[in-house]
């Protein structure tokens, strides 16, 4: 990533910030708004300093972030079947500590995007599926 070092680091003392928030939080609803932080941040710094990869990022989180929300309007809607557990968030506040470890030593983050994607999926019926017969971990 192309970005001045003040920029990274800030970059990475806020999403320090989001995941101290996520990780004080039970309520998912709670965890997700805090989550949307950090899309967020990537959009005001690349409209400050533009670097495709922030793009990126952006897109990938703020992907799973609607994701999540609309899995937890089903959920909050009656159904029954696909239902988010502890572990989902568990997960979610893990790769958003890889994400910040990776920015904070010029890694390569596509692994870990790669990763919140897979995450994403298994909140959908087929990634459900796959997660419960073993195939699909997250």
């Amino acid at each position: 990533m192309k970005i001045s070092k003040k920029m990274k680091d800030e970059i990475v003392k806020e999403i320090e910030h989001v995941v101290c928030e996520m990780k004080k939080n039970d309520d998912p609803f709670k965890i997700l708004y805090y989550f949307s932080g950090i899309h967020g941040l990537m959009n005001r710094v690349f409209n400050i300093e533009y670097d495709p990869e922030l793009v990126f990022m952006h897109h990938v989180l703020s992907t799973v972030h609607t994701g999540f929300i609309n899995r937890m309007d089903s959920i909050r809607k009656g159904d029954p079947v696909i239902i988010l557990d502890e572990s989902y968030f568990k997960k979610l506040i893990s790769l958003c500590i890889n994400l910040k470890d990776k920015i904070a030593e010029d890694g390569n983050v596509d692994n870990t995007l790669k990763k919140f994607i897979v995450l994403l999926y298994a909140t959908t019926g087929n990634g459900y599926y796959l997660k419960n017969k073993g195939l699909l971990k997250i």
